[in-house]
């Protein structure tokens, strides 16, 4: 039987270790932000670069994990189906975590 498809739509924090299924994480950016640091970088505490980690670098052990760079235009439930803006072919899935964040103002 083979293993169940996740698409998690997000790449913020999460746990994936051990995890008994395929996963596909979609995210718009390469990258993962840590906010709760920003205004440490805005007062020059820290580089933005100790706070922005390459998504792919997190999840460089995860043998599970396919990381796609995108954004996610629709979803179609009955079809368990992702569409990107630039894909002409869906992601599906049996799971769906959408996980997309918070923009702050």
């Amino acid at each position: 039987m083979p293993k169940p498809h996740s698409v998690i739509v997000g790449g913020g924090l999460g746990a994936l270790r051990g995890a008994s299924a395929a996963v596909t994480l979609i995210d718009r950016t390469n990258h993962h932000l840590f906010q709760p640091l920003l205004y440490q970088v805005a007062t020059a505490g820290l580089a933005p670069s100790d706070i922005a980690v390459p998504i792919r670098w997190i999840l460089r052990h995860d043998r599970n994990v396919n990381v796609r760079l995108g954004n996610v235009v629709a979803i179609d439930p009955v079809r368990r189906e992702v569409r990107l803006d630039d894909a002409d072919t869906p992601v599906c899935y049996d799971y769906l975590i959408l996980a997309s964040g918070a923009r702050h103002a």
